[in-house]
């Protein structure tokens, strides 16, 4: 209780029991009014963001295409991420249904309007959109699928006291060998540990049932063993994922002995049914509009492009 009120009823000590309870009723509810949320007085913000702090992330073209995070674009590239990290993860996710259900709404393809909401393959849709700014710029994302690559690091200075970023490339059901990257403030811990058996048992890094909410912030350039390529890059809270439980493994141990039986010993139906049902695959995805393979804007011409903007921005700073 405040001093300020305790010390006003010493001063008034021959008020009257009835007097009294209305005064501590009032005072009571008074009280509770005016008190903040709990949590403090710092409300988790709504999920859409303004268009225009994504602005300077747009080069003087119009397009969305550049390497790393350029100096001009730095101080949206921390404020969406406080943003993400200070937002509801609910509230987030269902943004991005209600923004991801309306892009499948107005899909081309009668096939990728008929599929479930969480098949809708927001992939190729925004490789089909990335010289449209206004489609994806912004707005908010899920995107689900397995995870290859994670690296914990130190998010430099800036003026939200952001102190650790997690670059986490996912790949999704209908991005082929093309990653998504996300960049994160969080990350489950047992996600991270997971990470970390396998580097040191020197095993491929492959982690199923991860997804991440967050904005699309621009196409995000890296370099590859035969070219430098893009990837979308989206900025977020924390990342999710759905480790399997300690008895998952030990069920499935007996299946696991039987497909080893079926497969080795009967090596021709199962060559047969695995071609069968990649042409069942290749049939779906063209049903579906999703290429056979993605350039991702990775030829030499854009590349030199990129590089002669790179090289402007470079000379206007100094």
């Amino acid at each position: 209780m405040p001093a300020s009120f305790i010390g006003s009823q010493r001063v008034v000590p021959t008020m009257s029991p009835y007097a009294s309870t209305v005064v501590v009723i009032v005072g009571l509810a008074a009280t509770a009014y005016a008190a903040p949320p709990a949590g403090g007085t710092d409300a988790a913000p709504a999920a859409l963001i303004d268009p225009e702090v994504f602005r300077p992330v747009l080069v003087p073209e119009g397009s969305l295409i550049s390497r790393g995070i350029r100096a001009g674009e730095s101080e949206a590239y921390y404020r969406v991420l406080d943003h993400a990290r200070r937002v509801d993860p609910v509230t987030l996710r269902r943004a991005a249904a209600r923004f991801l259900a309306s892009r499948q709404k107005v899909s081309g393809s009668a096939a990728v309007r008929r599929l479930p909401a969480e098949e809708f393959p927001v992939f190729v849709d925004l490789y089909e959109n990335v010289r449209s700014p206004e489609v994806y710029l912004g707005k908010p994302v899920t995107l689900r699928g397995h995870l290859r690559k994670l690296v914990e690091m130190p998010a430099g200075e800036n003026p939200h006291d952001i102190q650790t970023l997690y670059e986490a490339w996912l790949f999704t059901s209908d991005s082929q060998q093309h990653p998504t990257v996300l960049v994160m403030t969080s990350v489950p811990p047992g996600l991270l540990e997971e990470v970390r058996r396998l580097k040191a048992a020197n095993r491929p890094v492959l982690v199923n049932g991860v997804s991440g909410s967050g904005y699309f912030f621009k196409m995000y350039g890296y370099p590859a063993a035969d070219a430098y390529r893009f990837a979308p890059l989206v900025l977020g809270g924390r990342l999710e994922w759905a480790a399997p439980r300690p008895g998952d493994l030990d069920r499935s141990l007996p299946v696991v002995l039987a497909a080893g039986v079926v497969v080795f010993g009967l090596p021709i139906g199962w060559f047969v049914w695995r071609n069968r049902s990649e042409d069942r695959r290749r049939r779906k995805r063209r049903a579906a509009g999703v290429p056979e393979s993605f350039a991702w804007e990775s030829d030499a011409e854009e590349t030199r492009a990129v590089e002669v903007r790179e090289s402007v921005e470079v000379v206007e700073e100094t």
